[in-house]
């Protein structure tokens, strides 16, 4: 009996000994998933700002802004959403947002409804010397969320936007203080919305 005993704890002990090393030799892999199929979508490697055209950065902050001007997330218009079209426009735009698409966003959301918004960047046409651009835009609304089978609405429209921008990051902020604190990096710019029209 008690070489049998023995004979079993020695057999404890090996298999343990191997789990344990067959531990040490895991090897995790690590992956990016990516945002969609196609190479426009994909996460792209760091940019340096200097190396941006600065019509790409107007356009990709355009693309920002209106992204952000009409998506729904269920539940209420969220304070990041609200900040950053307060940050990227001036005070009378942003009132105009709050008493309109804002309130319309607000009861979509509190009817568990969720929209995307897609702005394809080349399409942005400015119009020629009068500081307007042209912004074709896409949504996809989804009635209820989380429900697979629920109804889907495809719309899509132009929002005329009339944009002051200057390439570069705006001096007058504090960019550590500024990131710190929670802010859209689409804040930092020399960007901001004077008007809109449909």
């Amino acid at each position: 009996m008690g070489i049998c005993l023995l004979a079993i704890i020695l057999a404890t002990v090996f298999i343990v000994v191997l789990t344990y090393r067959a531990n040490e030799q895991t090897v995790i892999e690590t992956y990016i998933f990516q945002t969609g199929n196609r190479p426009n979508t994909r996460v792209g490697p760091l940019q340096n700002l200097n190396d941006l055209k600065s019509d790409g950065l107007r356009n990709k902050l355009i693309q920002k802004y209106v992204a952000e001007y009409f998506k729904v997330i269920p539940g209420t218009v969220t304070k990041e959403q609200t900040q950053i079209i307060k940050d990227l426009s001036v005070s009378k735009v942003y009132t105009d947002w709050l008493n309109t698409e804002a309130k319309n966003i607000d009861v979509m959301a509190k009817g568990k409804m969720f929209r995307n918004v897609w702005v394809d960047t080349s399409k942005i046409q400015p119009i020629k010397d009068s500081g307007w651009v042209a912004v074709p835009y896409f949504t996809r609304t989804w009635t209820q969320s989380n429900k697979m089978n629920a109804d889907v609405i495809d719309d899509i429209g132009i929002i005329n936007l009339k944009v002051r921008f200057l390439p570069g990051i705006n001096p007058n902020i504090n960019v550590r203080k500024y990131l710190e604190t929670g802010g859209d990096p689409a804040g930092l710019f020399m960007f901001e919305v004077t008007d809109v029209a449909f």
